[in-house]
C-alpha cells in the first residue's frame, strides 16, 4: 500500500465524532499484537499543557540519552507530526504498513474505529517497533475512555482541569475531573499540577479508589526572572535540581509545565531512570512546541499561539500585555471553533488590541464568521472581516509597524493553515 492510498482510508475515518470505549482499540492492537506491552510510559492527561509538558520531557529523556516515543495531538505541521521516535516522525511508509496491517478491522461495517484510535495503534506499534525505552503519551480527550487508556504507565500526570470540548465532557468541572482522573492505575504515581477545589477533590477520591499514589509539585518552585522574544530564564528551589533553566518555550503559563516537568523528572529518577542536571538544562534549552506563544517574525513581529478555550485565552491575555504594554501596538487575527465558549473568550480577547480580524479556519467545526462578527459587534469592537485564514494575514500584516505584534490565536486548526504561510523554509524532519 502506497502513503497516499493509505492516506484515503485514514480519512475515510470517522473524525469529528468521539466514541467512548476501549473495545475499538484493543481489536486494533490484537491485529498488532499488542505493541503497547512493549514499551513504558508516561501519560498525560489535562486540559491545556499536555503537549508543552510532553515535549520538555521528551527533550530531557533524549539529552539523557534514553530512545523515546512521543504521542501528541493535533498534528500541526504534518500529519505525521504526532507519532515521532526521537523527534523523527514516523515515515509515510511505516504508516502505509500499519494501515494495510489493520485493513480488515477498519473495513469492518460494525463499530468502526475512529481516526484517533487508529493513530493510537499505529503510533503504539511504531513506538515497539522502534524499540523506545519510554514513550511520552497525550490523551487524546478526557482520560477514562480514551483509546490511549490501554496503557500501563510508570508515571501519569494530570497538567490541569478546566473548562473545554463541552459537548463532550459536560460542563461540571466535577464532570471533567472524573473524566481526566480516568488514567489513574494502582501503584502508579499519578502528579496533578494546579487544580480548583471542586477537581481537587474528585482527583483525590478517584486516586484513592484506583490505590494510585498522589504526588503534588510542591517541593520544587519556579520564578521567572528574565524574558525576552527568545527565551525565559526561570530561577529554580528544588533539591537536586539545576538551579536555573533557561526555556525557548516563552508563555507565562509555561511556568507551572516546567514546574510539572521537574517534578516529573525527581519521580522518574526515583524509579531508576539516570536523568542527571546537564541533561535536564540541555533538554530544556533545546526544546521546541510549534504553536505556543511561537515566535514567527520579528519587526514587526508575528505570534502564533494555540489559545483555543477558556483558561488558555486568560492565560495569553496575561502574556499579551506583559509583552506588549501598549495597546496601540497589538493586532489580533482571530478564528474559533463553534465548540468553545465563544463570547467569554471574545469578551477576554478583543478588548485588549488596537485591530481585529476575524476568519474562520476551513476545519469544518469553525464558527462561522458571521456569528464571530456578531459576538464582536455586541462588543463593541472594531473590527475587519477575512473569509480564510491566507487572506487575514494578508489584511492584517498590511496594516503592521515594526514596532507592532501580531497575535494569531482562537484555535490550533488556525495556526495549522497560518504557520505555513509564514514560514520562510518548510520545516519536514
Amino acid at each position: 500500500m502506497k502513503y497516499t492510498e493509505a492516506r484515503c482510508v485514514l480519512d475515510g475515518l470517522p473524525s469529528l465524532e468521539v466514541k467512548p470505549g476501549l473495545a475499538r482499540i484493543n481489536r486494533l492492537l490484537d491485529v498488532l499484537d499488542h505493541p503497547e506491552r512493549a514499551f513504558r510510559a508516561i501519560h498525560i492527561a489535562g486540559t491545556n499543557g499536555k503537549g508543552s509538558v510532553a515535549a520538555m520531557l521528551s527533550s530531557i529523556l533524549l539529552q539523557a540519552g534514553y530512545r523515546v516515543g512521543r504521542f501528541t495531538s493535533p498534528d500541526l505541521i504534518d500529519f505525521r507530526d504526532r507519532i515521532s521516535v526521537n523527534n523523527r516522525w514516523i515515515s509515510e511508509e511505516d504508516v502505509a504498513g500499519r494501515v494495510e496491517q489493520i485493513l480488515p478491522v477498519l473495513k469492518s461495517a460494525e463499530d468502526r474505529p475512529t481516526l484517533f484510535e487508529v493513530l493510537t495503534a499505529i503510533a503504539f506499534a511504531h513506538f515497539a517497533k522502534g524499540r523506545v525505552k519510554l514513550a511520552v503519551v497525550e490523551v487524546g480527550l478526557g482520560g477514562r475512555f480514551d483509546a490511549t487508556n490501554v496503557l500501563d504507565p510508570l508515571l501519569t500526570i494530570l497538567t490541569n482541569v478546566g473548562r473545554d470540548h463541552l459537548a463532550l465532557l459536560g460542563e461540571m468541572l466535577k464532570r471533567i475531573a472524573w473524566e481526566k482522573a480516568g488514567i489513574a492505575k494502582a501503584s502508579v504515581p499519578f502528579l496533578a499540577g494546579e487544580l480548583p477545589p471542586e477537581a481537587e477533590e474528585i482527583i483525590i477520591k478517584e486516586c484513592e479508589k484506583a490505590r494510585a499514589p498522589l504526588a503534588r509539585c510542591d517541593p520544587v518552585a519556579v520564578e521567572r526572572i528574565a524574558y525576552d522574544w527568545k527565551r525565559t530564564t526561570y530561577r529554580i528551589d528544588a533539591s537536586d535540581l539545576p538551579e536555573t533553566i533557561d526555556l525557548p518555550l516563552l508563555g507565562g503559563y509555561q511556568a507551572e509545565n516546567l514546574r510539572l516537568t521537574l517534578r516529573a523528572v525527581e519521580l522518574l529518577r526515583k524509579v531508576g531512570f539516570s536523568l542527571p542536571n546537564d541533561a535536564v538544562t540541555a533538554g530544556l534549552a533545546d526544546v521546541s512546541w510549534p504553536g505556543r506563544f511561537e515566535v514567527m517574525k520579528l519587526n514587526p513581529t508575528i505570534i502564533l499561539d494555540g489559545a483555543h478555550n477558556l483558561p488558555a485565552t486568560l492565560a495569553l491575555a496575561k502574556d499579551v500585555k506583559r509583552y506588549v504594554p501598549k495597546r496601540l501596538h497589538r493586532h489580533l487575527l482571530f478564528g474559533l471553533l463553534s465548540d468553545k465558549e465563544a463570547e467569554a473568550i471574545c469578551h477576554v480577547l478583543f478588548p485588549l488590541f488596537a485591530k481585529v480580524t476575524l476568519t474562520c479556519s476551513r476545519s469544518p467545526r469553525a464558527l462561522p464568521l458571521d456569528l464571530l462578527a456578531k459576538i464582536a459587534s455586541s462588543l463593541g469592537v472594531r473590527f475587519k472581516q477575512a473569509s480564510s485564514v491566507e487572506e487575514g494575514l494578508i489584511s492584517a500584516r498590511r496594516c503592521l509597524e515594526a514596532q507592532d505584534v501580531l497575535f494569531v490565536t482562537g484555535s490550533l486548526t488556525m495556526l495549522r493553515e497560518a504557520r505555513p504561510i509564514l514560514m520562510e523554509v518548510p520545516c519536514r524532519p
